[in-house]
């Protein structure tokens, strides 16, 4: 009789905990405001409502890149008060290390030195969590279809690379207004830690305090203070404080051309966003890249930007880049330059 006693507490004990911990799961999906954070369900039902294919045309591939327009240029240049360069990118990879595979290490190869010159050959591997960089959208594509509903077997070849939908779009370059979203000063922290959620709650709220709002043509820069921490407790490849799933229908409601981020702009680990839910390893990758034509910029060297924006209390500035034109390329090295 003990023994079924003591069975029937066991079982009442193991309930309660596993009730304590379904609550507490839930209780970690509420943002600040009370209002619930986006599940995979919400996830499934955007690819269908926020898409933006065809909005400019069935032969687009620059996506909302295309509402950076010759009055929104001449705006972001108005925002240059200072004359102050700060440049976003990160120094290149020279060596492996957990967040550097060997292919992402930048190679410099001298040819040759003669009496009065030199050559080299640069590669590099630069997707991945290293290199600062842009994505084209045919880097990301679902179902077998890329932005705007091109074809991948149509569109994608080992010779060719991408025929729709490569890097190309931007070969003229992007100048426009950037936004930075100061997740440390928000919080009241030196950084954020590794796996941390940054939600639209976070967005808006970083709105409230800067008085700077993001709109249709700009980029944001979402700034966590990777490189400053990894100096101090090294890398973190698979753990990143990065965008919920929750920001994606902000990010269609503020048409912005670009997301950026100073590390990869998915938050990871992601609990209760596996693989049983169908939802793609990169799910806000996939959203803005798909369905919207929103572009990535990332990996970006964000400290001396935040230092500046600070001391001059000023977050939105204008901000410039090209990729290097490559036919059929998904992305490119890029070095953003933000001027003050």
């Amino acid at each position: 009789m003990a023994q079924i006693t003591n069975f029937k507490l066991l079982l009442a004990s193991g309930l309660l905990l596993a009730g304590s911990l379904e609550i507490s799961h839930v209780l970690a999906q509420s943002q600040p405001n009370g209002r619930p954070l986006a599940t995979p369900t919400d996830y499934l039902r955007w690819r269908g409502e926020l898409k933006n294919w065809g909005r400019w045309g069935a032969n687009d591939e620059k996506g909302t890149s295309n509402l950076i327009t010759a009055s929104k240029i001449a705006s972001a240049a108005r925002l240059v008060k200072s004359g102050i360069v700060v440049s976003l990118a990160r120094p290149v990879p020279q060596v492996s290390d957990p967040e550097v595979p060997p292919a992402g290490v930048f190679h410099r190869t001298t040819n040759a030195i003669s009496d009065t010159n030199t050559t080299d050959n640069y590669q590099v591997s630069y997707h991945g969590l290293s290199v600062s960089h842009m994505d084209s959208f045919c880097h990301f594509f679902l179902d077998g279809t890329l932005y705007n509903g091109y074809k991948a077997s149509e569109n994608i070849s080992p010779e060719a690379g991408c025929k729709k939908d490569s890097v190309m779009a931007w070969r003229d370059g992007i100048v426009t207004r950037g936004v930075i979203y100061d997740m440390p000063q928000l919080k009241g922290v030196d950084t954020i830690e590794p796996g941390t959620p940054i939600t639209r709650a976070d967005l808006e709220a970083w709105e409230r305090k800067s008085g700077v709002k993001a709109g249709p043509g700009d980029i944001i820069f979402l700034y966590i203070g990777r490189w400053k921490r990894r100096v101090t407790s090294g890398p973190s490849p698979g753990v990143v404080a990065g965008y919920h799933p929750d920001v994606i229908p902000w990010i269609k409601e503020r048409d912005v051309a670009f997301v950026g981020h100073d590390f990869n702009i998915d938050w990871s680990p992601r609990p209760g966003w596996g693989e049983a839910e169908k939802i793609p390893r990169n799910p806000v990758h996939q959203a803005v890249l798909n369905w919207m034509g929103v572009n990535i910029v990332e990996n970006l060297d964000l400290e001396a930007l935040a230092q500046t924006a600070r001391r001059l209390k000023r977050y939105e500035f204008m901000i410039t880049f090209a990729p290097i034109p490559v036919e059929g390329g998904t992305g490119s090295p890029v070095n953003p330059l933000a001027v003050f």
